[in-house]
């Protein structure tokens, strides 16, 4: 299947004030504006983005709540490692790490030379400090990125050189934990967690990443090239991030030339995506996310979900481009996968996306499902096939729900769409599994590793295995990626899950949504790949021009 870039195709209902905000601007937007002759031209060769929100605490231990800091602490800081455009793990500070053969032992060899952007020596002395900050008993952080780490020893032999010797073998380390971003001990060596908290650091950090913070305030930061970057100085000239409220109020500077560039996070709708599109001097790149929409199936709750032929014919009757297109605008890629297209466990042979009806209704037939003669709606045993589709009250998800439960009308299934906050939606139904069907996102991370979401010992209240899918084999296979450091090993488990997956349809993956990032066309190099954050679009900053 090919995977053209996205469009626009359809309408989506628009809030009236933004229509008639959008209209009343119109003709001086258009008429003169998105003229390149009379855009400001940059300043100073500073390469200006407009960003929804604004800055909290730019430090890589306290910015997993905030996307802004996340943006800034991309730019300013650096990890051992980082990753490819395709979640490949790769050098940064250090080499790739020695991994001893029970896969609980990393040894990492820091590169000579490195120094923060005050000129001080980066050592392995910064790295344990920073493991130490992240598991003191006083951190105020999220314990999500703590929690992991409690377990780790933490060795340094001498400057260059950091061993982590793990509890047990764990493969997806490198790509979770070890692109954490390094803080400097000579700068906040003496502050408990509390105090690093509250340090006036968070406000002007000092990093070791392609770019140094000059300026910081309620609307904008500034950003220099830091000259000595150990991945290559970087060459566009000057950085601002301009902070704005909200979406449109960026899309507004864009049209206006204020910035020169946005990157939309969340869904976009085609009268933003036509908005776009209309700006002259400025390019649009689609970068897909590494998470997935679903629609899952309650396994063992949900009689009609028991036999895996009722899951797979649900899968071989959707029509995911349509979904996509309708919901999306165009800016999704449609997957049956729960290993991410575009990634290097990927295998596109195992991810079905065309729909296939008449498939799907014999395999309900050989469950005993029939079509009623008159109503079409799927009858065994005297018993409708009814189910309720739930979901959170997000937009874009009940536009999905809805479009699920028409396309079901197809095969005779009859689905009502309920929603209801996130909140409720998480306690009181996915947790307690006290549902048929859901539509929901599913992000974990990115490492291709689907544990916590698929493998048995994650099923019941306690686990995220929220569809309650036990399979021994897949079981099997999960484990073994997630413990052998072979990367091919690694590669070959996730294809046979893949495998598996298919065939026997846990649930339903649907897309990977993708963010809309406005730039201008002078500038070069960009090539995200797949992003599993926003910020990830700075990753290769050093390698842009403009």
């Amino acid at each position: 299947m090919s995977r053209r870039p996205p469009g626009s195709r359809r309408k989506l209902l628009v809030g009236a004030a933004l229509v008639i905000a959008l209209a009343g601007a119109a003709a001086a937007l258009f008429l003169g504006l998105n003229d390149p002759a009379t855009r400001p031209a940059p300043e100073d060769g500073a390469y200006v983005e407009g960003v929804a929100g604004t800055w909290k605490r730019v430090n890589p231990l306290f910015a997993t709540t905030n996307e802004v800091d996340q943006d800034l602490v991309q730019l300013v800081f650096a990890g051992l490692v980082r990753l490819g455009p395709t979640g490949e793990v790769m050098p940064d500070l250090a080499a790739l790490p020695a991994v001893s053969d029970d896969g609980k032992t990393y040894t990492f060899r820091l590169r000579r030379g490195l120094r923060w952007h005050d000129g001080q020596p980066l050592t392995s002395a910064d790295v344990a400090f920073t493991i130490a900050a992240l598991t003191s008993p006083g951190f105020k952080g999220e314990p999500s990125l703590a929690d992991p780490w409690l377990a780790i020893e933490v060795e340094t032999p001498d400057e260059l050189t950091v061993v982590f010797r793990l509890s047990q073998a764990y493969a997806p380390f490198l790509a979770r934990h070890a692109t954490l971003g390094i803080l400097p001990e000579h700068l906040l060596g003496d502050l408990s967690g509390a105090g690093l908290l509250e340090a006036p650091f968070n406000a002007a950090p000092v990093g070791a990443g392609p770019y140094m913070l000059k300026s910081l305030d309620s609307t904008e930061a500034v950003l220099e090239p830091y000259p000595e970057y150990h991945l290559g100085r970087p060459q566009v000239a000057r950085l601002r991030l301009r902070f704005f409220s909200d979406y449109p109020s960026t899309l507004r500077a864009l049209q206006q030339g204020e910035v020169a560039g946005v990157m939309f996070r969340e869904g976009i709708t085609d009268a933003q995506l036509a908005d776009l599109k209309a700006v002259k001097g400025v390019d649009l790149a689609y970068p897909q996310r590494g998470a997935y929409l679903i629609l899952y199936l309650n396994n063992d709750q949900a009689a009609y979900f028991q036999d895996e032929r009722v899951r797979r014919a649900i899968s071989l009757a959707l029509d995911r481009e349509q979904i996509v297109a309708r919901v999306y605008s165009g800016v999704a890629t449609p997957s049956s996968s729960a290993v991410a297209p575009g990634t290097w466990a990927y295998a596109d042979k195992y991810d079905l996306v065309e729909p296939r009806l008449d498939e799907a209704r014999r395999l309900l037939e050989e469950v005993g499902w029939n079509p009623h003669a008159t109503t079409g709606i799927l009858i065994r045993e005297g018993s409708e096939f009814r189910i309720t589709i739930r979901t959170d009250n997000d937009s874009l998800r009940v536009a999905v729900a809805n479009e699920v439960a028409r396309q079901l009308q197809q095969i005779g299934i009859r689905a009502t769409v309920a929603s209801t906050t996130f909140s409720v939606l998480r306690r009181d139904f996915l947790q307690e599994r006290k549902y048929d069907a859901a539509i929901a996102g599913w992000d974990q991370g990115p490492d291709p590793d689907p544990y916590f979401g698929w493998h048995s010992s994650q099923m019941g209240t306690a686990g995220l295995n929220l569809a309650n899918f036990a399979d021994v084999v897949a079981d099997s296979l999960i484990a073994k990626g997630r413990t052998d450091s072979d990367i091919e090993v690694r590669r070959d488990s996730y294809r046979q899950f893949q495998e598996v997956w298919q065939e026997l349809s846990p649930s339903i993956v649907i897309a990977y949504p993708r963010y809309t990032y406005a730039y201008p066309s002078a500038l070069k190099g960009l090539k995200p790949g797949v992003l599993f954050s926003a910020a990830a679009r700075f990753a290769d900053i050093h390698r842009w021009t403009y």
